[in-house]
């Protein structure tokens, strides 16, 4: 949905605090769309896929917190579109349904928590049949969510409790998104943050990024085996976002605190080159325009601003480009001194003429594009 930030155990981010969705005190419009004017080249992010025109995915699913349940929609991204009810899952606390879309937009993973957390399980929902398989297993709520090409599995994260230092056995747990069945896929001990990210384009090769006490790495899993590909930092890094093409990692590097605390990075897996596309200010979040090279950064210092006088006060976070990269739907935060508490304002759907809010429900949060149709 999500707000920056991906956390285990019991830490819960700034995202996950009540949203202030309502009434916008930005009227300006959002000018880094720009991009928009100088479309790829490349072929879109789905292209490649089988079975997928990316003009058939012009539909968003999302939940909206209700009493203890959580509600998940889908709906048009026309003005008059109404909201379907696809499926419902109990709340506890103020941990809500988050989930992930398959690559083929047929398919959300959803993590909801019905006890206390940290643990959540995992529910396979169709769309759009509203088809649902629910897991029995448990995964951290906080857990990245990692699917195949294929869309016929997807991995989530289990950890232990953490010891007094905060570290953790985590196990990679692969579903198989049309039987239910789980097994484990990976293992690392004595880590702080395990994320599975995605596959590289011929679906062999799943991603991983492992942060420890010896800084940040990426892994990759392969034949049953897993192997350390790069270091990313030698401190915490988080909003990973692997490209379309499974070739470039973009991530935010935590520096620490003062002027620059968030630094935006981009890796080339191949290579294991580094750089930093934005010089100047904090980035927060990372998006890719389906067939770009090159990622997009939110946050005070990212590509994705509001105009002034807005600019001051308010900043963009990029969640996720709809697949024709016609649509960018994006998170708008009130800045405050210590930017890993800054309230939400609204998580709305951008184009290059118009902004509408993903809900006008309080607590809505966005899930996936989807295709909603037979």
């Amino acid at each position: 949905m999500f707000a920056p930030g991906i956390r285990q155990g019991h830490h819960v981010p700034h995202g996950l605090l009540p949203f202030l969705l309502g009434v916008l005190a930005v009227a300006a419009a959002i000018v880094a769309w720009a991009i928009f004017s100088a479309r790829p080249a490349s072929s879109p992010e789905f292209s490649l896929l089988p079975n997928l025109d990316p003009a058939r995915v012009r539909s968003i699913a999302y939940s909206v917190p209700t009493g203890g349940v959580d509600r998940l929609y889908v709906r048009g991204l026309a003005d008059d579109a109404a909201p379907r009810l696809l499926a419902s899952f109990p709340s506890a606390f103020e941990f809500h349904a988050r989930g992930s879309a398959s690559p083929l937009a047929d398919r959300l993973a959803i993590l909801s928590v019905a006890k206390a957390p940290p643990y959540a399980r995992m529910s396979i929902i169709a769309v759009p049949s509203g088809g649902r398989v629910d897991i029995d297993v448990d995964f951290d709520y906080l857990s990245p969510l990692a699917w195949s090409p294929d869309a016929a599995r997807v991995f989530g994260v289990h950890s232990s409790l953490p010891d007094e230092s905060g570290r953790v056995r985590a196990q990679v747990i692969e579903v198989d998104s049309v039987t239910g069945m789980a097994t484990i896929a990976a293992e690392f001990d004595n880590a702080l943050e395990v994320a599975p990210l995605g596959f590289s384009l011929d679906g062999q090769r799943l991603f991983i990024v492992v942060v420890d006490q010896g800084g940040s790495s990426l892994w990759v899993r392969r034949g049953g085996r897993s192997e350390r590909v790069a270091t990313l930092s030698p401190g915490r890094t988080r909003d990973w976002s692997l490209s379309p093409d499974g070739s470039r990692l973009a991530f935010v590097d935590v520096v620490g605190a003062g002027e620059r605390a968030f630094v935006g990075r981009s890796l080339v897996i191949a290579t294991g080159a580094l750089s930093v596309p934005y010089p100047g200010g904090d980035q927060l979040g990372v998006a890719w325009l389906p067939g770009s090279d090159a990622p997009m950064f939110g946050g005070p210092g990212g590509s994705v601003r509001l105009t002034t006088p807005s600019s001051e006060s308010t900043y963009v976070v990029p969640i996720r480009w709809s697949p024709d990269g016609s649509t960018l739907v994006a998170a708008v935060y009130s800045a405050g001194r210590d930017r890993t508490t800054d309230p939400l304002q609204s998580i709305e759907l951008v184009s290059s003429d118009r902004r509408v809010l993903l809900s006008p429900e309080p607590g809505a949060t966005f899930v996936g594009w989807v295709r909603d149709e037979e």
